[in-house]
Order: C-alpha cells, then sequence, then structure tokens
C-alpha cells in the first residue's frame, strides 16, 4: 500500500521504527522509557532551534518577537515538565530491569539538553547586554521602572527580560522534577548508572543561567531593607 502524504512527510515508518520492537524489549516499560526520552530530544532540538532564532532577534532589535519567541519556548518547556509524570508510573523493579541495558547511560550526555543549557550564557545573554548597551540602560533602570501607578518608561524591555527569568526559572523546575522522578525510583543517594550519588543531582539546580537578572532583585530588596531599616530575614 502506498503511504499517503501525511506518512512521507512527517517520515512515520523511520519515526516509528527508532523504539525496539516489543518482542525484544526488557521489560514492558522499556517501550515508554525509550518514547518519553525521545520525545524529550525532539522538544529540547525545538528549544534549540527557537534559542537561535531568539538570538537573531535580539541582535535585530525585535523584542516584541524575541519576547513572542521566548513564550513558545516556556510551552515547550512545560511539556518537557509534564510528560515526567508517564515515567513516575514505572516502578523501581522495572527501572532495575532496564538498567541492564543502559549501560552507563546518562541524560547529561544528551547533545539537546547539553546546547539548552550552553547557549543562553554563550550567545543569548551577549546578545542582552550589546542590546541594554545600545539603548544606554540598565536592569536596574528597567526594573526600578517597573510600578503600578506610574507610567512606564521601559515596559517592553521589562517584559522581555522577565521572559528570559520564565526560561531560566522552567529549565530549574524540570530539573528538581526530575530529580524527583530520581528519588521515586532508585532513591536518594543510590548511585546512578555514572558511580555517582543521586543526591549531586541537586547541585545543578544552584546554577542560574541569567544570574543578573536574579541579582537585580537582591540589590533592590537590600536597598529597599536599608531604607526602611528592615533586615533581611533571609
Amino acid at each position: 500500500m502506498a503511504l499517503t502524504d501525511y506518512e512521507t512527510y512527517l517520515k512515520i515508518d523511520d519515526l516509528l521504527s527508532l523504539q525496539k520492537d516489543p518482542k525484544d524489549l526488557i521489560t514492558h516499560d522499556e517501550m515508554q522509557f525509550q518514547i518519553v526520552h525521545q520525545v524529550a530530544e525532539m522538544w529540547m532540538k525545538l528549544i534549540q532551534f527557537e534559542l537561535k532564532a531568539l538570538v537573531s532577534l535580539i541582535d535585530k532589535n525585535e523584542i516584541e518577537k524575541a519576547t513572542l519567541r521566548l513564550g513558545r519556548i516556556r510551552r515547550i518547556q512545560k511539556l518537557l515538565i509534564d510528560q515526567l509524570d508517564i515515567l513516575d508510573t514505572m516502578s523501581p523493579k522495572d527501572y532495575t530491569c532496564l538498567r541492564t541495558v543502559l549501560g552507563k547511560g546518562s541524560g547529561q550526555e544528551s547533545p539537546s539538553f547539553q546546547a539548552i543549557i550552553r547557549i543562553p550564557g554563550k550567545y543569548v545573554w551577549p546578545a542582552v547586554e550589546t542590546l541594554l548597551d545600545s539603548r544606554n540602560v540598565t536592569l536596574r533602570e528597567i526594573y526600578d521602572g517597573i510600578e503600578e501607578g506610574r507610567e512606564v518608561k521601559h515596559f517592553v524591555l521589562y517584559h522581555f527580560l522577565e521572559a528570559l527569568v520564565d526560561y531560566d526559572q522552567l529549565l530549574q523546575t524540570w530539573r528538581y522534577r526530575h530529580l524527583l522522578l530520581v528519588y521515586r525510583i532508585i532513591g536518594e543517594g543510590t548511585l546512578t548508572l555514572k558511580g555517582k550519588p543521586t543526591d549531586l543531582l541537586a547541585k545543578s539546580m544552584k546554577v542560574r543561567f541569567f544570574p543578573e537578572l536574579w541579582n537585580v532583585r537582591s540589590e533592590m530588596f537590600e536597598d529597599w531593607s536599608q531604607k526602611n531599616s528592615i533586615l533581611n530575614p533571609y
């Protein structure tokens, strides 16, 4: 039977051949494990593609479009987080079976994952700094200009920067959700396939891709506390 245009365009035969044949599965849950991770790779490939387009928009000073692009990325990130719910249905016993065929594989080795954590600091933020310099404005001036009831001078820039914070926050949320999944399946302190305790994964959640956008908040609150003679309780 001839392939339909839909099957041909999406290369359905190739796509559905990327999973093991059911008779070759080491355990029933291996099918969902493969599919969830393969889909995650596709979503991260799309994020990588959109981040590169984002840099181009920033360079061209098209900030409204850049903010919309970040909105799309935000939705993709949420899909990455939500699909981890599927892996919650895998039993610890089934995962022990999977470990025998995973070798020493780790999601940290994913080239797509490495790209979405490398691009923000290496390409996105330098483009943002160039943009702010060209407009002769600082982060503090932008954030100080946002106050209810006042005319907003840097409204567009503010919402663009907050969309970058969304990216940062959602990637950390994904990491935390993944850590909970790891704890749920193999426990806390258990050695991963790389021979490292699972607790070490928590350290990655302290990484910020746009630290300047987090620091400006600390700076503002510290200044406000000093002016109002309030000690920071944290």
